[in-house]
C-alpha cells in the first residue's frame, strides 16, 4: 500500500478550508450515480456539475488514482527506463503526473492536457511547489481528442480517461497517443468488465501499430480471457488487479467509510517502442489460493490461461512463491512445461 505524499495530502485538505464538508458528502452520492450511469459520458455535458461535487471527487479519487498509478508505474520502473518528458492526457487534477515525478524524478518536462480549469488550478497548486522546481510544467486547457501528433514524449499516460469516451474516440485517442510516444505508453482504467473489454480492444490495436505490450501481458498473442458481458455476472472473468488504498480522515468522512483502507480494482496496459525488451513469461491474474502445504496460482502465459500449483516439497520455489501476489510474475515458472 503506497502512501499519499504529504505535499499532495496537504493540498487536498487545504482545498476544504471554509467548506461545508456535509454538503460535499451529500453531493458525492449524486456524482457516484452519474458515473455509474450506463449511458456513459457526454464530454459536452460534464459529469461534475458544481464545486462540491468536484471536491468530493478530489477527496475520494485522488488517493485511489495515485495508489493505482504508483502500482503501475512501479512495474514500469522495474525495467530501468529513464524518462525526460511526460505527456499526461486527461490529466484532471494532475494525479498521474504528480505520481510519475515521484517514481521518475529525472523528468524534466511535464505536459498536462484536460478541459477542466478547476482541476488545472488544483494541479498547478501542487506542481508549483519546490519539489517540481527543476521540471518544466505546462498545463493546457483543451480536449485530449484534439491531440496533435507531434512533438514526441518519452512517457505518455492515459489515466482513467478512455472509458469516458465513445469507442471511436477512444481508438483515435490511443492512435494519436502512440504516435507521440517515444518510449512507453501507459493506460489505466477502472477494474470493471466494461473497462477491460474496451482496454482489450486498445491492446489489439496497439499491437497492430507495432507496440510491444510488457505488462500485464506476458505475450503478444490474442488475449485469452473468455470475456462475455452477457454471461452470468458471477461467472465473468476479466483481467484486472487490486491495490489497497490508505484512507485519510477526510477520505473516510466524505465516503462514509469506517475502515482505514479500501481496495481499488484496476486494469492497465504498458506498451513500449523497444521491441527487443524481454517479457516475463507469466502474470498472476487472480489472488493466489493459499492452501495447507501448497499454493495455487492462476497465470496468464503465452500458452494461454494456466493454473499452476507450487508445493512445499519444492523448497526454494515455494519460499519465493509465498511472497508472490496478484499482479506479480511467478519466478522459475516455465509455460513450455505445462
Amino acid at each position: 500500500m503506497s502512501v499519499l505524499p504529504h505535499l499532495l495530502l496537504e493540498k487536498l485538505e487545504g482545498a476544504f478550508k471554509n467548506i461545508d464538508k456535509m454538503l460535499v458528502k451529500n453531493e458525492r452520492h449524486l456524482l457516484t450515480r452519474t458515473y455509474r450511469d450506463p449511458k456513459g459520458n457526454d464530454t459536452h455535458n460534464p459529469r461534475i456539475k458544481n464545486n462540491h461535487q468536484r471536491l468530493s471527487y478530489l477527496a475520494t479519487r485522488i488517493p485511489a488514482t495515485y495508489t493505482v498509478c504508483h502500482e503501475v508505474l512501479s512495474r514500469l520502473a522495474a525495467y530501468d527506463f529513464e524518462f525526460s518528458s511526460l505527456l499526461d492526457l486527461g490529466a484532471g487534477p494532475g494525479t498521474a503526473s504528480i505520481c510519475a515525478k515521484y517514481i521518475f524524478p529525472e523528468l524534466k518536462k511535464i505536459l498536462l492536457i484536460d478541459q477542466d480549469k478547476d482541476f488545472k488550478a488544483f494541479a498547478e497548486s501542487v506542481l508549483t511547489e519546490p519539489y517540481f522546481d527543476k521540471t518544466i510544467i505546462d498545463y493546457k486547457l483543451c480536449d485530449m481528442r484534439a491531440l496533435k501528433t507531434s512533438p514526441g514524449h518519452d512517457l505518455v499516460m492515459l489515466s482513467y480517461g478512455l472509458n469516458e469516451l465513445r469507442d471511436k474516440d477512444a481508438q483515435s485517442c490511443v492512435y494519436k497517443a502512440w504516435a507521440v510516444t517515444e518510449k512507453a505508453l501507459v493506460i489505466i482504467e477502472p477494474g470493471t468488465p466494461k473497462a477491460f473489454t474496451n482496454l482489450r480492444k486498445r491492446r489489439a490495436e496497439l499491437i497492430q501499430y507495432g507496440a510491444k505490450i510488457i505488462a500485464p501481458c506476458s505475450h503478444q498473442n490474442e488475449c485469452p480471457m473468455p470475456m462475455d458481458l452477457n454471461s452470468d455476472p458471477k461467472k465473468l472473468d476479466w483481467c484486472h488487479f487490486s491495490t489497497r488504498v490508505e484512507r485519510s480522515h477526510l477520505h473516510k468522512y466524505i465516503k462514509e467509510g469506517t475502515l482505514p483502507y479500501e481496495d481499488e480494482k484496476f486494469s492497465y496496459l504498458i506498451a513500449i517502442k523497444d521491441l527487443t525488451m524481454l517479457l516475463p513469461n507469466n502474470r498472476i491474474v487472480k489472488r493466489p489460493k493459499r492452501r495447507p502445504g501448497h499454493l495455487i496460482f492462476d497465470l496468464c502465459t503465452s500458452q494461454g490461461l494456466v493454473q499452476h500449483t507450487v508445493t512445499k516439497s519444492q523448497k526454494s520455489l515455494y519460499k519465493k512463491a509465498q511472497k508472490a501476489e496478484w499482479g506479480d510474475t511467478l519466478d522459475d515458472f516455465n509455460a513450455q512445461d505445462k
